[in-house]
């Protein structure tokens, strides 16, 4: 597997599909923080919401890093097409941990807050940043070529699904009134409400752990799911 993801990384590094999102993720990140001071919660809710739509931009891209050819003969090297189709998620969790950590610690290098942001600021900031990237990597994958055959089909099915995401936490309560629908919709609007609290709590309420775990929850559902339909596609 180490080969595996060696290989895939650094394939996707020649491409250089990588270039277009981090470059929007730098620039929005500098802009963002270019007038100070900001409030802590309510921007890393912004850049978690930008990581969200950029790594369905990187998912994307690294699953079609390869044509179908390279593909296939990359496939039969790892002898098994869930083992491929890891390693790239991997990747993809990999880079959504990096970037989520750079959009923690950059405002704190540049002293963008109004205030020297606390343990529980840095700790809820990331877990905003890094449950909404997975999000956004298991709904992507779900349109990729593994499942989807039209390359314009599966740019468009990812800009649907991210939008209706966000969409969802601005007519939750619509939604609420219909029982259980609203635990079949991609959670987005539990990271949006948890993160809209005060600068100045004293402590992270339990209840917002239960929610985060339920972002990740729900993120290992989708990339079941994944896995499920590309081994029923094969069939």
């Amino acid at each position: 597997m180490t080969s595996l993801l060696r290989y895939q990384f650094i394939n996707y590094f020649r491409t250089y599909h990588y270039v277009p999102p981090f470059t929007i993720f730098i620039l929005c990140l500098v802009v963002n923080y270019t007038f100070v001071p900001n409030p802590i919660l309510d921007s890393y809710s912004f850049t978690s919401l930008l990581l969200f739509f950029l790594m369905g931009w990187f998912t994307v891209t690294l699953f079609h890093a390869e044509d179908e050819g390279q593909k296939i003969i990359t496939t039969l090297h790892t002898r098994s097409p869930v083992h491929y189709n890891l390693g790239i998620l991997i990747i993809c969790g990999l880079i959504a941990f990096s970037l989520s950590c750079v959009s923690i610690i950059y405002p704190i290098l540049i002293d963008a807050f109004f205030e020297r942001p606390k343990g529980l600021h840095i700790l809820l900031g990331f877990l905003s940043h890094f449950s909404l990237s997975l999000l956004s990597i298991a709904l992507t994958a779900l349109f990729t070529r593994e499942l989807v055959k039209n390359r314009q089909n599966t740019w468009w099915g990812v800009l649907c699904i991210l939008i209706i995401s966000v969409v969802i936490a601005t007519i939750k309560n619509n939604i609420l009134q219909i029982n259980g629908l609203i635990w079949l919709l991609p959670p987005v609007h539990l990271s949006l409400e948890m993160m809209s609290i005060d600068d100045q709590i004293k402590g992270i309420p339990n209840i917002f752990f239960w929610q985060f775990a339920w972002i990740f929850i729900y993120t290992s559902f989708i990339v079941l799911l994944f896995f499920f339909l590309a081994n029923r596609k094969r069939k």
